[in-house]
């Protein structure tokens, strides 16, 4: 059963920030006003931290392994570089942002919240994958698994680094979505933080970030080079799927 919901929640989790955002808003609503600067140092620390993570990963991860995909697939498995610490490192990245969004909302209730309903999605979302790498490639999945933690990473790493290079455009054109996402969400919690205050600096911030991850979109998509009108009916016939 935990598979079976593991496979069903992989396919949907990128809609699971809307539901969660239903649970957030009343409680963010409640919370907002001036809080100790450490919450919003420690919650961008743990942001940024946790977004290096995710690049590191996909910077360098062979397609048809890790990424955004719909459903389970694996050309091949890897075990060097960040999945020699710990075989989830996309998800504690995913972990990591989340958390550091919640100590910028300054809201203990979110925060508890948040981290029991990761602890569900995710187990469940780690066993599907688990079961499938297993019947994938068996011994070497085994082997891999006795030596690398499931979650919480290890500080030494159990393989040689990785000898694929790291590639800066690919982590760009990978990860532009969801860092545009999280910077323009904590930019509102703390202009919602500070009532009194003029709102322009944060309208002018979230400005810079839309064009930052227009010009990026429009980079990975070629716009400029007549793409775009292909572009947008690939997205259409993507949408009425």
């Amino acid at each position: 059963m935990l598979e079976r919901a593991g496979r069903l929640l992989f396919r949907w989790r990128s809609f699971t920030p809307v539901l969660l955002a239903m649970v957030a808003v009343p409680l963010l609503w409640q919370s907002r006003g001036p809080a100790s600067s450490a919450w919003l140092v420690s919650g961008l620390a743990l942001c940024f931290a946790a977004q290096a993570l995710r690049a590191w990963v996909l910077g360098q991860v062979p397609d048809g392994t890790s990424g955004q995909n719909e459903k389970l697939i694996a050309t091949e498995l890897n075990t060097s570089g960040p999945y020699a610490l710990t075989r989830n490192p996309l998800y504690l990245g995913n972990f990591g942002i989340t958390l550091g969004l919640c100590l910028i909302a300054h809201d203990v209730r979110l925060l508890c919240i948040v981290v029991a309903l990761f602890a569900v999605q995710y187990r469940a979302i780690i066993a599907a994958e688990e079961h499938f790498l297993h019947e994938r490639f068996g011994a070497a999945y085994d082997a891999w698994c006795a030596r690398v933690p499931r979650f919480w990473p290890r500080l030494r790493p159990a393989a040689a680094r990785s000898t694929r290079s790291w590639d800066f455009r690919r982590a760009l054109r990978k990860e532009h979505n969801p860092m545009a996402a999280w910077v323009a969400l904590a930019l509102v919690l703390v202009a919602l933080d500070r009532p009194g205050r003029p709102r322009w600096p944060y309208l002018v911030a979230l400005g810079v970030v839309a064009a930052l991850w227009l010009a990026v979109k429009a980079w990975k998509h070629r716009w400029l080079q007549g793409n775009f009108i292909a572009d947008f009916r690939r997205r259409l016939r993507e949408t009425a799927r």
